[in-house]
């Protein structure tokens, strides 16, 4: 039976060949999982490293939140809670938590609760929670559970979940807490079985950005090196062939050499034998910085940083601006906020409502949201000020027309500026309005326009 092989390729060369077109032998090798170990001297001793893990964290937090009531915002009670969380460090120790998510690949955040239970290992008492003493937040690699202390019920929507976690202190002793006291930090998202071999922690952020991180290393790394060897001394000896053939001809050799080098550099002068020649090559190195600026670039597509806040360099071009950059920043910022954060903080502030202490009296349904990221700079603010006043200029005028046509009278455009909620209006000037426009005097009753029956 004759073999068949389908598909176009070219015997002379080799195109599409199996063993001969480099192109076609090409197989995707994994990156190996990163250790806790690698990740943590990564944060520790790398700069860029560092950065890549706190600037979003820091950002997810920094300008808090707001609770509203359907579109109403609940102001005194925004107000109240953030009182009681402010006492509890909340935006260092989620932005902790967050870091430490993204570092790790997850964190948690253990809340030392005041419900009248003495051990940390029974379900958190929601029913005689006074307060919340302090939050205390825990790295991934310090926290391990085991079968034994999942969910065993299966009729429980937790089956199947860890009830319980040992954790490790900071002088390395152990403890059990219930999951209930925990705020729990999964880390990226991972396949199913990616997930079950790092004990149901997440992705870490480096994994995916490792490589990018050493290649922009080695390119400083040689660009320095370049820059040492951005002039290079180059020496014709007369006679150096049957000098190094001599017993001592290389030690002569490498004497001389020294001493034109020490010469140089001590009086930039240098003295030759008449058949001998010295000259500098210099070497160009124009490419190196836009080299240098692509992986900067990659860095950052692959990290959702602008190079503005990873390696603070305002943005290129004439006209730019880096406002797409921010735009894009800010769209991951908000996925850590929804995805990450939110769950976390709502459930510590619904604890917080049922704690005696506070009082903070919480709708029984409510919703937070984190307020604004992108803040406008002073100019910003006025130019927006100015197109509002030009906006209302307009509105005016064109109600000017409206009324000068008969087709609006004045308690009409009153009723319209009290709608809109911009002026607070004194309503006893309506009869007066009214009159003037039916020609009566001041005080003289309206005549009844209604109809008759008789």
């Amino acid at each position: 039976m004759a073999e068949r092989f389908d598909g176009f390729f070219n015997a002379f060369i080799g195109h599409g060949t199996h063993g001969r077109d480099p192109f076609s032998n090409y197989i995707y090798t994994p990156s190996r999982m990163m250790t806790d170990w690698e990740c943590a001297d990564m944060f520790t001793y790398n700069g860029i490293a560092q950065k890549i893990i706190t600037a979003p964290a820091d950002e997810a937090v920094k300008e808090g939140f707001t609770l509203k009531d359907g579109e109403a915002e609940m102001e005194e009670q925004t107000k109240a809670v953030l009182s009681v969380m402010e006492d509890l460090e909340w935006e260092q120790r989620f932005s902790e938590a967050l870091s430490w998510d993204r570092l790790y690949g997850g964190s948690a955040v253990l809340m030392m609760a005041d419900d009248g239970t003495a051990e940390l290992s029974e379900p958190l008492n929601e029913s005689a929670l006074r307060s919340i003493e302090r939050l205390v937040v825990i790295e991934a690699p310090d926290i391990t559970t085991s079968d034994a202390m999942l969910y065993s019920d299966p009729r429980s929507q937790l089956y199947g979940r860890p009830e319980f976690y040992n954790v490790t202190g900071y002088y390395g002793g152990r403890f059990t807490v219930h999951e209930s006291r925990l705020l729990m930090f999964r880390g990226g998202v991972l396949p199913r079985e990616q997930r079950r071999q790092r004990a149901d922690w997440g992705a870490k952020v480096y994994e995916k950005m490792f490589n990018d991180l050493m290649r922009y290393d080695s390119a400083l790394s040689l660009a320095l090196m370049a820059l040492s060897r951005l002039s290079q001394g180059v020496m014709k000896l007369n006679g150096l062939a049957g000098k190094l053939a001599t017993d001592d001809g290389e030690q002569q050799v490498m004497k001389r050499l020294q001493l034109i080098d020490m010469a140089r550099h001590m009086m930039n002068t240098i003295a030759l034998d008449n058949e001998d020649d010295y000259r500098l090559e210099n070497m160009a190195i124009g490419g190196v910085t836009n080299i240098i600026d692509q992986f900067q670039t990659a860095i950052s597509a692959v990290t959702d940083i602008p190079v503005t806040v990873l390696f603070g360099i305002s943005p290129a071009g004439l006209n730019s601006t880096g406002k797409a950059d921010f735009e894009n920043y800010y769209n991951m910022i908000g996925r850590i906020q929804k995805r990450t954060l939110k769950p976390q903080l709502s459930r510590l502030i619904d604890l917080l409502g049922q704690c005696s202490d506070y009082g903070l009296n919480l709708p029984d349904k409510y919703t937070l949201e984190f307020n604004p990221l992108w803040q406008p700079t002073e100019k910003e603010q006025a130019d927006t000020e100015y197109v509002k006043a030009q906006t209302k200029e307009r509105e005016a005028a064109t109600a000017k027309t409206y009324y000068d046509m008969n087709a609006l009278d004045g308690s009409e455009m009153r009723d319209t500026l009290e709608k809109n909620g911009d002026y607070e209006l004194d309503r006893s000037l309506d009869d007066t309005i009214q009159n003037s426009r039916l020609g009566l005097e001041p005080g003289q009753p309206q005549p009844n326009t209604e109809g008759n029956d008789e």
